[in-house]
């Protein structure tokens, strides 16, 4: 992968924190029950938890198919 594509993915996952956290705060702190938020907040979920992922598995991705070390 890319370092571009590692910047932006950490920047992106970064600042959609805090929008998912107040639509969060929204919906369950203060209950306010719109449709349109709740599938917001979900949506926002699963971007950041996809993204999220895909930042774990990048340390695997680099070790497996990172430059080999020549004997």
């Amino acid at each position: 992968m890319s370092k571009k594509f590692t910047k932006y993915l950490r920047l992106f996952h970064r600042y959609m924190t805090l929008p998912f956290v107040a639509a969060t705060i929204m919906v369950m702190g203060l209950k306010i029950n719109n449709p349109i938020l709740v599938n917001v907040q979900k949506i926002m979920m699963l971007t950041l938890a996809v993204s999220g992922t895909i930042m774990y598995l990048q340390i695997y991705y680099r070790k497996y198919f990172g430059k080999k070390k020549k004997i």
